[in-house]
Formats: structure tokens, sequence, C-alpha cells
């Protein structure tokens, strides 16, 4: 058996101007995780990060505390389903209100639509501009998962792959055989720099854990 072990990236800057960066707390968790695989002795045959600067980010900082001189494949497939821009605006045409903060719109309010929007988009009610759908979405992350683990045929691989929460969630679904609907639960409850982790070999494959943040201390743990 090989297995596939996906991080969700550290915790980026929600709220800041640019969201696609790590927060403080983001790299301290990267590289917790790092120290983790190192404590663990896990010598991965592939790493591998999504196109984001919070996944490569998080994978190079993971490399640097788990001692692993090896260079990080980017894959284009590994990106998020959307970026928070864009289902902020996605989230403006569909309930027909502003998503910029005021006095008006507590945080907790503009979260309850963000997290809406999401549900519309698995649920194929809205579209959200220059992405996929989810049906569309899923098969790209089925399709990376079946190249992925055809090219490491060898029993005894290990490898690592930093992503986002979409990402996990839909392979959670393609493996497990879930329908659309399933997705939205999975994403809303996946932590910053969570491992999920997946067993395969000759074509077939398994989920192991699921959102596991047992590497972490508490102070480390978060969801947004």
């Amino acid at each position: 058996m090989s297995t596939l072990l996906l991080m969700r990236h550290g915790q980026a800057s929600f709220g800041a101007a640019r969201y696609d960066v790590l927060s403080g707390l983001g790299q301290a968790q990267a590289r917790e995780t790092g120290a983790w695989i190192h404590t663990q002795n896990i010598q991965p045959s592939l790493i591998v990060h999504g196109p984001r600067q919070r996944q490569s980010q998080s994978a190079l900082l993971l490399l640097e505390e788990a001692g692993l001189f090896v260079d990080a494949e980017q894959h284009n497939e590994l990106d998020e389903f959307a970026e928070g821009e864009d289902i902020f605006e996605a989230a403006e045409r569909y309930f027909g209100r502003s998503m910029c903060g005021s006095s008006e719109r507590s945080q907790m309010d503009l979260m309850r639509d963000y997290d809406s929007t999401c549900r519309a988009w698995s649920l194929g009610e809205l579209k959200i501009e220059g992405r996929l759908s989810i049906d569309e979405f899923r098969r790209e992350v089925g399709t990376w998962f079946a190249h992925i683990t055809q090219r490491s045929r060898s029993s005894g691989q290990h490898i690592v792959a930093v992503t986002s929460a979409g990402v996990i969630a839909a392979l959670v679904c393609e493996v497990l055989d879930l329908p659309n609907e399933k997705w939205h639960s999975f994403l809303r409850v996946i932590r910053n720099a969570s491992l999920t982790e997946f067993l395969f070999s000759k074509g077939k494959s398994s989920l192991l854990t699921f959102n596991s943040v047992g590497h972490l201390s508490d102070t480390l743990r978060s969801s947004m």
C-alpha cells in the first residue's frame, strides 16, 4: 500500500487586502506540520502543491522544518475551486446585497452568506464567474488523483500534497463515491494545516483519516 497525505494550507490572511498569503499563525502551522513529519520519519517520494502562494509557501515551510531537501512540484489541479473575492462577487449577485464589511452587516452575517454561496455552487444553483462547475471541479480532482496514483504504482510510496479545503472535500467525495450534496459538509469543517490521508494500491483507494490536527498544538489550531 502507498499513501497520499493531503495538507490544507496554513491559515491565510482572511479579511486582509490580500488573502493569498500566510498569516503568522499559518506559517507556524506549516512549520509544526513539517516538524511532525520529521518526528514520524516520513520520507515522501513526491511532494506537490497547488499554484496559490498560500499553498506553495506552506509546502516550502513544511520542507524546511522536516529537513527534506527535495523540490516540490506545482500541480495546478490542486487549486481551490474559487478565491474569496470570486465567492464574494457571486454572493452579491446571488443574494442581491453587498458583501463589503459595514456597520450594518456583521462579520458573522458576511460569513453566513459566504458559506451559503459555497453550498449553492456545490448544488449547481449558481455559477462562479470564470470558475469550474462542481462536476467539472470534481472531475479535474479525480483525474489528478488517478494520474498521481498511477505515477506511484510501486508499493510503499508516500506522497504529500499541499492544497485547499475544496480539493480535499472533492477528493473525499470521489474516493467514497458520494454525491455533490455531501461536498459542502466536508468543506466547512476542514481546518487549517489539517491532514487527510488516503491509502491506494493497484487501482483501489480508501480514506484512512480526515481533517486531523493532532500534530498541531492547541494554540495553533484554527478553522479560518
